[in-house]
């Protein structure tokens, strides 16, 4: 019960769409109260034909409603309810004559039409559908109107009874577009929230590495091009003797070292500066600020890596880095590439002289 309040609230909200057969179920359940409401006054004025259709009306709606969870399909449901919102609404129009507002239903059905049919799973074709219901309901309409105009009403009631009749007709119609119209809108509305969370993951999933969360290489470099400053390093780092540990401890040991890098690298940075997973076990932190707070924070980087606890099968797995460093003011420019260049450079001056070290000239 608390998971359908919660559901409700959420749908109300515009946070969540209503399932398919939850919003066909919400119609029919609406258009059998209005019938039997109306065959009750049927009786009440003593309009026996009037009382006889809104019952058949409901009977229909309740076997649309059974047979449409039976072979779990609501399109046709749809069109059956449609249609006999229609039908009950002419027949009673002959009977009564137009004054008594029965023809408002055939208006107030057609965007409700358009609406369930919109979001139906089971309709294939929901805008011809729409459109071709809603052209036989009008051209119908407009026929039987001349001729209810031109004819004399079957049954003939005093003008009290008239407006009362009238009355419901048209406060039911005015519910029935604006409930269905605030429905339609707050699923749009949740459409939309969906849309916008799937576009928002679809850029994570774009811009950013699955693995260690850091940005990729190409969010990496049009984060740089947007980058107005030229008070700032690159940094690129390589985790020592990475393939040994793949080799060693397998390859989620080897996952779990690039997420613990790429975590100790985060923390390690200031708000404005950025790391990214350049490639494999290699890493691109983008540092604003001198040479000297470039090594501050790769001083971080190594004395976190040093003093992190990271067991394998109760073995400690001792991580190092290797960093290559340039500033910006080396390049012309700053030529991303040229700077690029000189950092990966130093990376692999940094390789050959021993490993675990900060190079920040060419040697």
């Amino acid at each position: 019960m608390s998971g359908m309040i919660k559901k409700t609230v959420l749908i109300l909200k515009g946070k969540e769409q209503m399932a398919d057969w939850g919003r066909f179920q919400f119609l029919a359940v609406f258009l059998e109260a209005v019938h039997f409401i109306l065959a009750g006054i049927g009786l009440g004025i003593g309009c026996w034909p009037l009382a006889a259709i809104s019952l058949a009306a409901l009977a229909i709606e309740i076997a649309a409603l059974y047979f449409s969870k039976k072979f779990n399909n609501t399109f046709v449901g749809i069109s059956i309810l449609y249609f006999t919102v229609c039908i009950h609404s002419l027949v009673a129009c002959v009977v009564l004559g137009w004054t008594f507002g029965f023809s408002l239903y055939n208006l107030a059905a057609i965007p409700v039409l358009f609406y369930m049919l919109y979001f139906s799973e089971d309709a294939h074709q929901p805008k011809k559908c729409a459109l071709a219901y809603t052209a036989v309901n009008c051209i119908v309409t407009l026929v039987l109107r001349r001729y209810v105009y031109l004819g004399e009403a079957h049954y003939a009631y005093s003008r009290e009874v008239s407006f009362w009749v009238s009355f419901f007709n048209n406060l039911s119609c005015f519910l029935f577009v604006i409930i269905f119209s605030t429905m339609f809108m707050l699923e749009l509305m949740a459409n939309r929230e969906k849309l916008e969370n799937q576009a928002e993951e679809l850029k994570c999933l774009a811009d950013y590495d699955s693995l260690t969360k850091l940005r990729n290489r190409r969010s990496m470099l049009h984060v740089w091009e947007s980058v107005q400053r030229d008070d700032y390093c690159v940094v690129m780092g390589d985790i020592d003797d990475f393939k040994k540990v793949n080799d060693t401890y397998g390859h989620e040991a080897g996952d779990e070292v690039l997420k613990l890098v790429a975590s100790i690298m985060q923390n390690a940075l200031d708000s404005g500066d950025y790391a990214s997973r350049w490639g494999g076990e290699e890493f691109l932190m983008l540092v604003f600020g001198s040479a000297s707070y470039a090594l501050k924070v790769i001083g971080r980087v190594q004395r976190e890596l040093k003093n992190a606890d990271l067991a394998v099968r109760g073995k400690r797995i001792a991580v190092t880095m290797t960093f290559g460093v340039s500033e910006c003011g080396e390049a012309p420019d700053g030529n991303l590439d040229e700077l690029l260049r000189r950092a990966d450079r130093r990376l692999y001056i940094g390789k050959n002289s021993g490993k675990n070290c900060i190079i920040m000239k060419d040697e």
